[in-house]
């Protein structure tokens, strides 16, 4: 996976606005779909099944394999994927088989069946339309359920055309009925058929297979033989857990209610003399079960639902986002099924929005997987010193930004903004400006206006008891926006907190983490711990989601084995709030109200990644600019769709991310205000230099800026 790669998928205007209209029409269906289902009940009962099942798979895999047997059938259980394209190639020799018709089944691609028979004189047709697409063009599924979702119409015509011999207009009622004239044949002619399954329901031995074309009963019934080649994941207890599944898996896939096709098969169809193997594929997955941490992403139902959110595939697709398996729970899977060689690249290309998380159908937390697999990675040389050394050390950090400071001088235009970096960095700044490092640091201003600010406190102890606040601001907010940590401050003192500003804090180490550096992120977590458990406050309050993040949900997972750590790190996570989350406890007493006459400004609300799937918070945000900074919050659509920003993958990736800002400014663009309200220094550092560099007068200001505006009125 190379940048020229990237480039070229982003320059493939027709896939770009297939995958753009499929992720626009994706959330209505769904959500229709979903109508009158509580998915967060039924998801989590299908984790919890899961999760318990792979912890006795053996188990149910000997179960399963008992009881389809019992029913007729023959069950192989193949260690790996040569044991699985061996064992499927031995049974159609002794069938004499020399043409075998397939179904859909990721599993076969998985373990590349079509390329390894074929050595050995044997066709294969694939009978689902997508499939044989993608075959057709020697390609493999850029999905997991709508494999041939890059392809375009003309494409297929020229495709359908070598195939049948015709020349066939792009049509598409036309170029249906010619797949359907093509395929019967292999319906009918087919020696041998090859199905996937959905389900394996181990006190029944039957298998329950879900389509939406009538190929896969054509294949499992026309043929005397079927082979059904199933991961050892997919095994359930019992038809209970099969049907949460079969629930869950068309609303999450595709938005539908049902699919068109439900079928369990117990045994071989159609009498005597029918024959049915079952291929039951391991290919590393038996190990997986028993890993503690990765275990859980075989919870996964292959509904494909992570790809069809993820703003990064949006952008590049399955060929790109993926190897065979795409989308974020591919990227979780292939290092344990392909190795890690084939995950490196594509482990990087995951922006960390977690949207995968909120629809994923199992509650997999795929983020967190693709950022622990991370740490399992070669890491490049350079980022032991620049975490490791540098920014655990404030006094050579400080030094370093200072320097940097004076350096930025030369790439500044006017207004100060940075247009271009040097190209020892990356010259590509992702089609936007940059704001310059500021001369002096919030932590610096502060020391300078120590006596004002306490000053100002003991005149507010006035009103009564104060609770004590810790400002933790993360390091983009103290080094580049300081501003907005006075804000903050400010506005919290207003509403009677009291706040000071801890000289000790680090970066949250939420860059070295991402960047598989857990042991940097480890040292951070246990030094920041002891900085703000130092003094007995009430509350740490952040402005920035990420650092809320790492401090109230990374720090435990990080101290986890070390038990005197873990307990400061929870008791730490107790107190940790983001800034809206903070204000929003002084709501309700009516002394900031807004007037009845007030003219209010409107603004848009844009919600930071991990502030709405990090910390669940989006309806505080809302109302503290409602009713503290008295403004009036239009909705954009999309607003919780990332802006592309995801610290230094904007940098990494500056194509990319370019592309994910330029959908986000659309949607502000379409609500018609004059100003964007974000709690995230990033968001706003992505939002602010895309839309000035596009020569937008819209405005993008932090939610503390706007409550400590009015406040100070």
């Amino acid at each position: 996976m190379g940048k020229s790669e990237i480039q070229q998928k982003i320059n493939n205007s027709y896939l770009r606005r297939a995958l753009k209209n499929f992720a626009a029409a994706y959330p209505v269906a769904r959500a229709k779909a979903l109508e009158g289902i509580d998915f967060e009940e039924l998801r989590s009962r299908i984790s919890t099944g899961k999760r318990a099942l792979l912890k006795r798979l053996p188990e149910f895999v000997a179960e399963f394999t008992r009881n389809a047997e019992l029913a007729g059938a023959t069950v192989h259980l193949c260690r790996t994927r040569d044991d699985a394209n061996r064992t499927i190639h031995r049974i159609m020799q002794e069938q004499g088989a020399t043409f075998l018709v397939k179904s859909k089944a990721m599993t076969s691609e998985e373990i590349e069946l079509n390329h390894y028979l074929e050595q050995q004189g044997i066709r294969c047709l694939e009978t689902d339309l997508g499939e044989w697409i993608i075959q057709l063009a020697g390609e493999r599924p850029s999905h997991m359920v709508l494999p041939a979702i890059h392809k375009n119409k003309e494409e297929v015509a020229e495709l359908f055309s070598k195939a049948t011999g015709k020349e066939l207009p792009a049509d598409i009622p036309i170029l249906v009925r010619a797949a359907r004239e093509k395929l019967r044949s292999g319906f009918l002619t087919g020696q041998v058929g090859l199905s996937g399954g959905n389900v394996a329901i181990a006190d029944s031995g039957a298998i329950g297979i879900m389509t939406n074309e009538g190929n896969a009963r054509l294949v499992t019934t026309l043929p005397r033989t079927h082979i059904a080649l199933i991961g050892v994941e997919k095994i359930v207890p019992d038809l209970a857990a099969a049907l949460d599944v079969m629930e869950i898996l068309p609303k999450n896939a595709t938005g539908q209610k049902i699919t068109s096709y439900v079928s369990f098969i117990k045994g071989p169809t159609g009498g005597e003399g029918r024959e049915l193997h079952i291929v039951l594929l391991d290919n590393g997955r038996m190990a997986l079960a028993g890993d503690p941490v990765f275990s859980e992403a075989l919870t996964c139902v292959r509904c494909g639902a992570c790809a069809n959110v993820c703003p990064i595939y949006e952008i590049v697709g399955g060929h790109v986002f993926g190897h065979i398996y795409v989308g974020g729970i591919g990227l979780v899977i292939t290092p344990f099924l392909h190795g890690f060689d084939k995950a490196e690249d594509i482990l990087k290309l995951c922006i960390g929005c977690r949207k995968c998380n909120e629809v994923c159908a199992s509650k997999i937390d795929i983020e967190g997987l693709i950022v622990d697999l991370r740490d399992r990675i070669r890491k490049p040389t350079g980022q032991k010193f620049l975490f490791g050394t540098l920014m655990k050390n404030r006094k050579l950090f400080h030094a370093a930004l200072r320097a940097a400071y004076l350096a930025q001088k030369p790439f500044q235009g006017e207004g100060g903004r940075i247009r271009h970096l040097p190209l020892v960095l990356n010259s590509d700044v992702g089609g936007k400006s940059l704001p310059p490092i500021a001369e002096k640091p919030y932590r610096d201003l502060v020391k300078a206006a120590g006596e004002r600010l306490e000053a100002k406190g003991e005149r507010l102890k006035e009103k009564g008891k104060r609770e004590k606040v810790l400002f933790f601001t993360g390091c983009l907010a103290d080094f580049v926006f300081p501003e907005i940590c006075r804000d903050a401050q400010e506005s919290l003192e207003l509403l009677g907190y009291e706040v000071s500003f801890p000289q000790n804090q680090l970066c949250c180490g939420i860059p070295a983490r991402y960047s598989g550096e857990m042991e940097v992120a480890r040292d951070m977590a246990r030094l920041n711990t002891d900085v703000l458990l130092a003094e007995d406050a009430d509350y740490v309050v952040t402005i920035c989601p990420t650092c809320t993040v790492s401090l109230k949900h990374d720090f435990p997972k990080l101290l986890e084995s070390e038990p005197a750590y873990h307990a400061k790190a929870l008791k730490l996570a107790e107190k940790v709030f983001n800034y809206s989350e903070l204000a929003a406890k002084r709501l309700g007493s009516g002394e900031w109200g807004v007037g009845s006459g007030e003219i209010r400004e409107t603004v848009t609300y844009h919600d930071a990644c991990h502030l709405r799937r990090g910390c669940g918070v989006y309806q505080e945000p809302r109302r503290v600019l409602t009713e503290l900074a008295g403004v009036e919050v239009v909705e954009m659509t999309d607003c919780d769709k990332c802006c592309g920003f995801g610290g230094s993958y904007s940098f990494k990736f500056p194509e990319i991310s370019a592309e994910v800002l330029k959908n986000k400014k659309e949607k502000i663009r379409e609500t018609g205000v004059a100003t964007v309200a974000v709690d995230c220094p990033g968001c706003k550092m992505q939002i602010e230099g895309g839309l000035e560099t596009d020569g937008s007068s819209i405005k993008v200001e932090h939610s503390a800026t706007l409550v400590a505006r009015r406040l100070r009125k």
